[in-house]
């Protein structure tokens, strides 16, 4: 694991090999493997593994021949296995659709088996919780925590909520295993303070995913764009933050070259804070 003294990185799955054309989060099929070997070489400690929108079987995630590549490929690379993103949940109801629940109960399962302990869930479009929805998802996320609880998984929200209406949605749930993702680029793009809010979430906070974006809502190269991570790193000193640093960024037309300059920019901001 390439742990140094100024944070643990990693990339989602996909972002340090080129991408098709208009595609953003992407599962590179063809050459999967490739990446734990390119994280390696760019001293990432990790690739953050996602089971895509719509469901495909030939994700090594859901076959145990898949679990057991993956394990080997982490270990061969001097890698850990922290997190998974469930993105099925993005185009298909979490809130109204036991299919969605148990398939969110199946990443789970398999993410017990890779030895995962961080359950992501972006809980956007057909999965969006608001201000005004949030009561009508407590129970299936109380039951999520539950069951990921027994399977030593943390589930991980990644919301459009302000940190006070995360606060009031972690208030209501009234479950230990259940905290955030802050994703410095998606809560930018909402126009929230994300500074005020990291500081307001504290110890809620277990994941943190890099971005930036512009005020088009695209994301762009780190420092390009709307949010100021010397603020973002004075906050997360603030509440003595130690957990993972995931790369969610923008490939560039070189994405080694890119991913290179985005934790060279990150690991500055984060010396500059110690």
């Amino acid at each position: 694991m390439k742990n140094s003294s100024h944070g643990i990185y990693g990339a989602v799955q996909g972002r340090l090999i080129q991408s098709p054309p208009g595609e953003l989060q992407w599962f590179p099929q063809e050459n999967w493997e490739s990446e734990f070997f390119l994280a390696n070489a760019l001293g990432f400690s990790y690739i953050e593994l996602i089971a895509e929108e719509q469901h495909n079987e030939l994700n090594p995630i859901w076959t145990d021949a898949g679990i057991e590549r993956i394990k080997s490929l982490v270990e061969d690379n001097q890698l850990i296995l922290p997190s998974i993103c469930n993105d099925y949940i993005i185009p298909h109801s979490l809130l109204n659709s036991s299919e969605v629940v148990e398939q969110t109960k199946s990443v789970i399962e398999q993410g017990k088996k890779l030895g995962v302990s961080i359950l992501v869930l972006p809980l956007f479009k057909e999965s969006e919780i608001t201000k005004y929805n949030y009561k009508k998802y407590v129970d299936v996320l109380h039951d999520l925590a539950e069951f990921s609880e027994d399977r030593s998984m943390t589930v991980c929200l990644e919301t459009i909520l302000t940190g006070d209406e995360l606060l009031g949605l972690f208030e209501a749930v009234n479950h230990k295993n259940i905290k955030c993702v802050f994703d410095t680029g998606n809560r930018i793009a909402f126009g929230h303070d994300i500074y005020t809010d990291i500081v307001k979430l504290g110890d809620h906070i277990e994941h943190v995913h890099i971005k930036d974006k512009n005020a088009d809502n695209e994301n762009v190269f780190l420092g390009t764009g709307l949010v100021n991570f010397n603020r973002v790193f004075e906050s997360l000193n603030t509440i003595n933050y130690q957990g993972l640093y995931t790369f969610e960024t923008t490939r560039g037309k070189n994405p080694l070259k890119t991913a290179r300059l985005h934790k060279d920019t990150i690991e500055f901001f984060l010396q500059e804070n110690l």
